[in-house]
């Protein structure tokens, strides 16, 4: 690394004063008007280094940080594109060129490269660690820097010695030469007198200009230029409107870069939603603006990833603004919809001020509304007669321009659920497309209230007393979408109604016989409107879920137990009202005699057997429906999962000489739940007399390294006895401890490379987290939160999975024992079956 300094004045001013005093003949010449003294380290020197000072912002498209710019020329590569930038108006064409890009994309630096500091003195930076060890050291004070207002060069100076002699005339012609210039005057000691030669014309950043003419105007002018600087963009009001214009997209973020391309959309009711690829995180927070002792942040209110705190305002325009948190650095870049009318703030805005007409032109939705709540619900009008749809509503920018996405319908799924692009809008009105479909919405700010309101009818079932229970709230002003405020009651009589008497009290159960009740609606202004509510019932039974079906069984002989009732369990209707009969014939049930007294523990007399079912109205004993169940009966092995595997347990020696502990029960843990009873024996010959059982199998000992155990099973009156093979074996040959395995298992992430074999779990990713106990396994498609922890057993060490669920990858539930262990592969056994072997291997990319 190498550094040098372009610092010539200081040498230049020396070199003159030692000239001054060699000469012989000295023109005296009085100081014109125009001119005054330039005084070292004065408020008018500082304006104008800090309006001279190397600008570092100006490449932030490169870097990402103010405190230094890269000299040009430079040689980048992006995405495989090597690019030479020479100058200023090249890094113009980039920035915008990367500000339009739809993909994400990695700048390099082909190094050496050089940084140029604000005072101009330069590094020469090797690689991208020198680099990027000067860019999280950076910590910029803008104030510092004048970047609005320019110098129109060339300028001039006349330099006097100490008896007010002119001695030289100094041109100036660019930025770094006058900031040289300052610089050396303050390191000067040698009397000389420089003054600016006036009138100066100063550029603003604006294309505006001015001409002073004294030290005084032109410290006011840099002053005032500094002032408007902060006031264009950087001020509270400037940014809140800045911010609520558009959408705005993350472009660097210095410790987190898979943070880019996350969209932030704020609004002006100080919250803002999270998005990324065009789909929310469901984060809805807080943000203000506030300032501060001279400082402009901006607050995030939030405990999503690393956003939340205050940010400091480095550097905003109109479509970028940079900010810094600590050492954290974030450029985040504005994204506009260019032909529509509304910005994204706007449409959500007017969307949430009134209900909504819709229309796809089929007249399907000719009386239904939407609702768009703040909080990014959705409710649609169904009609009267029915519910209203929930859902969910969001806006997001993508590339195509501003979408309206609706989620989570409960109906009308295949008409609107979805990305809907806007392609006009206005305060009334919005047209959405979405493929060959165009949704019309129009705004329906109706301020009459009882336009809200019409007759409705309420249909419910038959009760057994035949008094029907209505929900008068539910189905009436349940279903009305209106914003304007109302009082409203329900009333037996119209006379009850107009006089706002007798209201019914339970309108959520109202039980009766009447086919009318009256719906008083009163607005705050005393008026009121009075509604028909047609009451009616109808018979909501239907049989055709009885259907004749088949029960299969297992047996011996041709002879099994059945449950008849399954038959029709999915059914049911009102038991209060219908109940459902067996018969062993079908004559029986004509005549409704001996039916089946048991129907859940039915034995059958007959392979097959057919039973005939009725469902009988139990008031009118009037058999409404017949089906009949076909009972098969089949010589089913009830052993065949213990005979599928040979069960081994092994355990480790770990150079102990004791007693071995088995858990003998998971030997054959997928196989006893379908079993009547499972007793362990240590002999064969009392697993066949069921004499002395094992009475703790779950914690069974032996001093044995190799031993069998003989299991005894009783299923439907039958009996099988398996051996069980009980191993003491030497693990972990490779002396990882569970501390080792904590640290490579963190350190990267793992992948299954062989399961028994097999590489069909190999698409799943593992990411151990530390401390946590939390594995996250991934695929392209799925994620699951799963847990884990590495226990020490003597010289072993075990692996628990658990919560693992997702396809063919929740077979890897429960404990591994570690047989071999390096940096970059464990290979684990399933410590109940052995034969079952998992190796992983580990990748640091």
């Amino acid at each position: 690394m190498k550094t040098k300094s372009n610092y010539l004045f200081i040498y230049f001013l020396f070199a003159l004063f030692y000239f001054t005093s060699c000469q012989e003949e000295i023109t005296e010449i009085e100081i014109p008007s125009g001119q005054e003294a330039i005084v070292p380290n004065s408020t008018l020197v500082n304006l104008m280094s800090r309006a001279t000072a190397n600008f570092g912002a100006a490449d932030n498209v490169l870097d990402g940080v103010s405190c230094f710019s890269v000299e040009l020329p430079v040689t980048i590569i992006i995405s495989d594109v090597t690019l030479t930038i020479e100058t200023l108006s090249d890094l113009e064409q980039l920035d915008g060129l990367l500000s339009d890009a739809t993909n994400d994309y990695i700048l390099d630096f082909v190094f050496p490269i050089a940084i140029i500091f604000n005072d101009y003195s330069q590094i020469e930076i090797q690689n991208e660690n020198e680099l990027e060890r000067f860019i999280n050291e950076c910590v910029t004070n803008e104030t510092d820097i004048i970047s609005c207002v320019d110098f129109a060069y060339p300028i001039s100076f006349s330099v006097f010695n100490s008896a007010f002699n002119l001695i030289d005339t100094v041109i100036i012609v660019n930025d770094e030469t006058l900031y040289g210039f300052l610089n050396g005057l303050e390191n000067d000691d040698n009397g000389v007198i420089v003054s600016l030669n006036f009138p100066v014309t100063i550029d603003y950043i604006n294309g505006e200009t001015i001409e002073v003419n004294t030290n005084q105007e032109l410290a006011e002018t840099i002053e005032a230029a500094s002032s408007d600087c902060d006031v264009s963009n950087c001020t509270e009001e400037s940014l809140e409107l800045n911010l609520t214009e558009c959408q705005w997209r993350i472009e660097t973020y210095s410790s987190f870069p898979e943070f880019t391309g996350i969209d932030f959309v704020f609004y002006s009711n100080g919250t803002f939603n999270i998005y990324q690829d065009g789909g929310t995180f469901n984060v809805v927070s807080n943000w203000s603006v506030v300032s501060t002792e001279g400082e402009t942040y901006l607050y995030l209110e939030t405990d999503f990833e690393d956003f939340g705190g205050d940010w400091i305002i480095i550097e905003c325009d109109d479509d970028a603004i940079q900010f810094a948190r600590g050492e954290q650095a974030m450029v985040i870049n504005q994204v506009c919809e260019d032909d529509l009318n509304c910005s994204l703030n706007d449409i959500s805005s007017i969307l949430q001020e009134c209900p909504w007409d819709f229309s796809d032109g089929t007249g399907n939705f000719e009386n239904d509304k939407m609702i768009f709540n703040a909080n990014g619900d959705l409710q649609i009008s169904e009609g009267m007669a029915a519910s209203a749809v929930g859902g969910g509503w969001n806006l997001s920018v993508s590339d195509e321009g501003v979408m309206l996405t609706f989620t989570d319908l409960i109906a009308f799924q295949d008409s609107l659920d979805g990305d809907w692009l806007i392609v006009e809008c206005d305060s009334d009105n919005i047209v959405l497309q979405k493929g060959g479909q165009t949704l019309i919405l129009e705004k329906n700010c109706n301020t009459d209230l009882f336009n809200c309101f019409d007759d409705f009818e309420i249909v419910e079932c038959t009760q057994v007393s035949n008094v029907p229970i209505f929900n008068l709230s539910a189905n009436t002003i349940g279903l009305v979408l209106c914003t304007e405020s109302f009082v409203s009651s329900f009333h037996e009589t119209l006379s009850d109604a107009e006089n706002n008497a007798n209201s019914i009290e339970n309108t959520e159960a109202y039980g009766a016989l009447i086919a009318q009740v009256y719906l008083r609606v009163e607005a705050n202004n005393g008026e009121f409107e009075i509604y028909n509510v047609y009451l009616n019932t109808e018979s909501c039974t239907n049989f055709n879920c009885f259907v004749n079906t088949q029960i299969t069984e297992c047996g011996s002989d041709g002879f099994a137990t059945f449950n008849l009732t399954e038959a029709n369990q999915e059914c049911g209707p009102d038991i209060a009202i219908y109940g459902v009969y067996y018969y062993e014939s079908e004559s029986d049930l004509q005549n409704n005699v001996n039916p089946i007294n048991t129907p859940e523990s039915y034995t059958n007399m007959y392979n097959p057997t057919v039973i005939y079912a009725a469902v009988l109205n139990v008031y009118s004993n009037v058999i409404e429906h017949v089906f009949t169940i076909d009972l098969i009966v089949e010589d089913c092995n009830y052993f065949e999962c213990y005979e599928s595997f040979d069960a081994v347990i092994e355990v480790c020696n770990d150079d102990f000489n004791g007693l071995y502990e088995f858990n003998l029960p998971m030997a054959f843990a997928n196989c006893t739940p379908s079993a009547d009873l499972v007793t362990y024996y240590e002999t064969l010959a009392n697993a066949d007399t069921g004499q002395n059982p094992i009475t703790n199998p779950s914690a069974y000992t032996t001093s044995d390294v190799f031993s069998i155990i003989y299991v005894r099973v009783e299923i439907q009156n039958q009996l099988e006895i398996f051996p069980i093979q009980l191993n003491v074996i030497t693990c972990n040959t490779s002396n990882c401890s569970e501390g080792d395995i904590n640290v490579i298992l963190t350190e990267c992430l793992w992948t299954i490379a062989s399961y028994n074999g097999s590489d069909n779990l190999s698409n799943y990713d593992f990411h151990f987290e530390e401390n946590s106990g939390i594995v996250v396994i991934y695929t392209d498609t799925i994620t699951i939160d799963a847990t884990w922890s590495a226990s020490q057993s003597n010289a072993s060490v075990i692996l628990d999975f658990s919560n693992v669920a997702g396809p063919n990858i929740q077979v890897i539930n429960g404990s591994w024992l570690i047989v071999e262990c390096t940096a970059s592969q464990l290979i684990l056994h399933d410590i109940n079956n052995s034969d079952n072997e998992i190796v992983l291997v580990r990748s640091c990319e």
